[in-house]
């Protein structure tokens, strides 16, 4: 897919590492609604023969046996989780309290284990449901005094998901203490090197939009992973976060190690699916009684298995054997979102190990792993509303800079972020004079992840990686 243009990037900026990735950032391409590639076919669409090159820079011959074999062990992995999952249901997602983190502003060990041995889980009373019931009422007041405001599906009928990224509450939402603490929490369950330029206690703005889903069947997400697509495995930077996969070690993967994380390209193409900031993990904040069977999402929790298995996949042939030779990537077309589909990635057991998320009140935070596969329920059979506003972990590093940048234009301005550009004459909320405003930002840790303060440098205990970062950062902000 051929890029519209390229947006700013911080390449200019003075580095205390001479060894910094630059990277150019690129406009999103608003002309096509096409988000995923085709799942209709028996097989994927072959991609082009350079790819091959790419499956052998990965796998090496030297690797090959072990490739083989570790492979073989994932089938039996597999099967083995497959039983527990089933077996736990919706109960298999780990349920944690708000109030278990600590004053390191970590969860305890035990907890903080079962997290990411899962790579996903609902915090409960992350703010209160009051609170939580507020937000969603002075949303829907809002879309309706601006009914011109563009949702998918369009107003025909009522909309589930609203293009809008500034109101009033969604800017308290994304500034409040609880809501940023557990964020932080959340990225701390992550682990870099110190001089690795990476803050995981420092939070980066991604204005994402909310859900109102009413019951009934609707058009649903297929089965994808976020965070990017062919990327996992083209961009070299981002592959080597996989390097024990590619080598037959899929046992020593660390899903929770960012080094490599911290400087890896997600979005090569700039195409409608992908996203072009790194969100280590993906969330939303219940603004209902979401539950199972009430259109809420689906996870399939167990990070590890699953990932090996989707970044092997492409590997091998439908009867078991290393095949260096096929450009069948099984989902992952550049510039479309990533998706898995049960026939592609028969392993994975979909029917049985894509479970609902459990119930989650109104103020309760659902969190999920930039790698797992997830989906949202076809069918809503409850009775009222099932809603959420979206609200990820994007933590500070250089990849995500200049978003920062491009993030406080759009809000100052009232236009939409540069992923999601308007298009066909979308009403946008530059002219709506009861948008969020900076006033309207609840902490100094909300008005950092926004860009308006200056993130500190003397904090004490910092790493080196975390201040060189935070120091670019500010740089690029011009504060």
């Amino acid at each position: 897919m051929a890029a519209v243009g390229k947006r700013s990037s911080v390449n200019s900026l003075a580095s205390t590492n001479p060894e910094r990735r630059q990277f150019n950032r690129i406009k999103k391409d608003n002309t096509s609604d096409k988000v995923w590639g085709n799942l209709e076919s028996e097989l994927p669409k072959p991609l082009d023969k350079r790819f091959i090159e790419v499956k052998k820079r990965l796998v090496t011959p030297e690797n090959y046996s072990a490739v083989q074999k570790s492979w073989d062990r994932l089938q039996i992995a597999l099967k083995d989780r497959v039983a527990e999952i089933e077996d736990a249901g919706p109960e298999y997602i780990p349920t944690v309290d708000f109030s278990s983190i600590q004053a390191n502003g970590k969860f305890p060990k035990e907890v903080a284990d079962l997290i990411k041995s899962r790579g996903c889980c609902v915090v409960r009373g992350v703010v209160s449901r009051e609170q939580a019931l507020e937000w969603k009422a002075n949303l829907i007041d809002y879309v309706k005094r601006h009914p011109a405001i563009a949702g998918t599906p369009p107003p025909k009928q009522e909309p589930q998901l609203w293009n809008v990224y500034w109101t009033q509450p969604q800017v308290q939402a994304r500034s409040h203490p609880s809501i940023i603490a557990c964020q932080t929490a959340m990225s701390k369950l992550f682990s870099c090197s110190p001089d690795v330029e990476v803050d995981l206690s420092s939070q980066a703005i991604y204005a994402d939009r909310f859900r109102v889903r009413y019951p009934g069947d609707s058009r649903g997400l297929p089965a994808h992973l976020d965070n990017g697509s062919i990327e996992r495995w083209e961009d070299e930077e981002n592959s080597q976060t996989f390097r024990p996969i590619w080598e037959g070690r899929w046992e020593d993967y660390d899903a929770w190690n960012i080094d490599h994380r911290a400087e890896a390209v997600i979005d090569l193409y700039g195409g409608p699916g992908a996203c072009s900031v790194f969100r280590s993990l993906q969330g939303w904040l219940s603004l209902s009684d979401n539950a199972p069977r009430h259109g809420t999402l689906e996870l399939l929790p167990d990070i590890k298995l699953s990932t090996a298995y989707i970044l092997l996949r492409p590997f091998f042939d439908h009867n078991g054997k290393l095949d260096m030779n096929s450009t069948y990537f099984y989902g992952a077309d550049p510039g479309m979102g990533q998706v898995v589909k049960e026939s592609w990635h028969p392993g994975l057991f979909m029917n049985k190990t894509i479970v609902s998320a459990p119930k989650a009140a109104p103020g309760d935070y659902a969190f999920w792993h930039c790698d797992m596969v997830h989906k949202v329920e076809e069918s809503h059979e409850g009775t009222t509303d099932s809603s959420v506003a979206y609200i990820p972990v994007v933590p500070l590093c250089g990849y995500n800079i200049s978003n920062i940048v491009e993030q406080r234009k759009a809000f100052l301005e009232g236009i939409p972020p540069p992923d999601m550009p308007s298009r066909h004459g979308e009403e946008e909320e530059k002219n709506h004079a009861d948008r969020g405003r900076p006033e309207d930002i609840l902490t100094i840790e909300g008005k950092r992840i926004m860009g308006l303060e200056p993130f500190d440098l003397g904090e004490e205990g910092i790493t080196p990686g975390q201040f060189a970062i935070r120091s670019l950062a500010n740089e690029a902000l011009g504060l």
